[in-house]
Formats: C-alpha cells, sequence, structure tokens
C-alpha cells in the first residue's frame, strides 16, 4: 500500500530525535513537506542541515518550549502554514519522562509533566484546529500517547496519568471535530528502541532490567521507531479516512498481556 504526503504540509512536535525525527523523516520519504518544532535548538538544526541536503525545500522548523503553547501555539501554526505554504497534518509528539517516585513528587514535576504532555497536545491541536476552520480546510491530527496509558507503571504514576489523559483527549477531540472534517487519533507506542534508550542502558542493572522487560513483550523484541512511524503516517492518511478517535498500540502485542511461557 503505498501512501503518498506529495503537496501536503506536516508540523512534528519534538522532532529533532527519537520517535519524533523518524516519524519527520517518512513524512519527508513520503512526499511531505515538514516544520519540526522542538525544544533543543542544537539537535534542531542538526537534524535541519542534515536533511535540507536531502530533501531541499522542504525542511523548515523553529525551537520552542510548549509548556508555554497557550502562548506559542497560534505563532507556530502560523509559521508552519506560511513556511510551508500549506498545513494538513500536525502530529504531537513532544513529552517527557521523568523517573519520580509518588511520595517524592513535588507539585512542580507534575505541573512540568502535564503542562507539556497533554496541555502542550491541546493548544497545538486547538491552534492547528482553529487555522482549519478559518480557512474551510480539513486535517489530520495524531497524538503520541503510550503504551503506559494502559499500565501503571512504578516511578512514572505522573506519566502514565498523563498519557492516558492524551488517549481521552484523543477521543473527545475526535467528537468534536469530525464533522468539521478534522480526524484525530494517537498512536501508543511500547518498549521503542531509541537513542535515549540505548543511552540508558549504562549499567549490568540497567541492561539486566531491560532484559526483563523484553521476556514480557509477546513479540519477544524492542520496537523501531520507524515502526511508529509507520502507523502515524497511516493514520494520517486518507487510507484511514474513518478510522476516528482510535488509539492504536504499537508495542509488539504488551498491551494484550503478558508472556510467562518461554516455550511459545
Amino acid at each position: 500500500m503505498e501512501i503518498s504526503f506529495a503537496g501536503k504540509g506536516v508540523l512534528v512536535t519534538g522532532a529533532a530525535a527519537g520517535i519524533g525525527k523518524a516519524i519527520a523523516e517518512q513524512f519527508l520519504q513520503n512526499g511531505a513537506a515538514v516544520f519540526l518544532v522542538d525544544f533543543n535548538p542544537d539537535l534542531l538544526q542538526q537534524t535541519m542541515t542534515d536533511w535540507k541536503r536531502k530533501f531541499p525545500s522542504k525542511v523548515y522548523g523553529v525551537t520552542a518550549d510548549l509548556r508555554q503553547a497557550p502562548v506559542a501555539a497560534a505563532t507556530i501554526v502560523k509559521q508552519a502554514a506560511a513556511a510551508m505554504g500549506t498545513l494538513d497534518v500536525l502530529v504531537n509528539n513532544a513529552g517527557i519522562y521523568p523517573s519520580r517516585f509518588m511520595l517524592d513528587l513535588e507539585e512542580s514535576e507534575w505541573d512540568a509533566i502535564f503542562d507539556l504532555n497533554v496541555k502542550g497536545y491541546f493548544f497545538m491541536a486547538q491552534a492547528v484546529a482553529r487555522y482549519w476552520v478559518a480557512f474551510g480546510k480539513q486535517g489530520s491530527i495524531v497524538n503520541i500517547s503510550s503504551g503506559a496509558a494502559a499500565n501503571a507503571r512504578p516511578g512514572a504514576v505522573t506519566y502514565a496519568a498523563s498519557k492516558a489523559a492524551v488517549v481521552m483527549l484523543t477521543k473527545g477531540l475526535a467528537l468534536e471535530w469530525i464533522r468539521k472534517g478534522i480526524r484525530v487519533n494517537a498512536v501508543g507506542p511500547g518498549l521503542i528502541e531509541t537513542e535515549a534508550l540505548l543511552q540508558s542502558l549504562n549499567t549490568p542493572v540497567a541492561k539486566a532490567e531491560h532484559k526483563e522487560k523484553i521476556s514480557m513483550i509477546p513479540a519477544a523484541r524492542t520496537g523501531r521507531p520507524s515502526e511508529i512511524a509507520d502507523a502515524v503516517l497511516f493514520l494520517a492518511s486518507d487510507k484511514a479516512r474513518f478510522i476516528v478517535g482510535q488509539n492504536l498500540f504499537v508495542d509488539g502485542g504488551y498491551t494484550c498481556g503478558r508472556v510467562f511461557c518461554s516455550k511459545m
């Protein structure tokens, strides 16, 4: 099944590394112009420099702190639409995953997670939807949730709560906006082999814990960022035009149950 985004403009947040980078690159490979948003200016600039050689006149971007999304979102959307000449897809990917046990959690830490992982998603989606409605355009929004939305995790309760909120935000926005021609869906990654994950495996204990996590995945491996990108591109495309308000887990079967038998 071929999916083309030729002539389309795509805005991706958290796009300079990891899953967001894989998503943005795959949109580029399928013909789209892409507007990257990231908090890290050096990483963003390096990514844009590399891609502008491969995809001339298709790569744009801006550094932004999406914890300030109520203020920044409308400006980012205007910049993206002006740079690309069109704006057809939003991928909300920017997020943080701090590890903190709840007895030690401070209010400021709770707020930081929800400000980016939930409020950032909502205000970016609202700004894009307002743009589309104002200009009579249709569009697609794909939010990145997480397998954590379905499974509580000690040390990551606030993160899991924020991702569960993303799932319900996705459903609610989908219901409100589908008759305006705006589809909203989500993709929930499982354990994905990003640069950040690989860098975290720097001790024997971390490596042992990682091996144990993989043993509980029915597919018996970690996922690849490109596999999340595959799901995002499908949901953003016209091939998924009758899919509305869904959260698609891409996790090797982790959320459908645990594997306890090594002979499977």
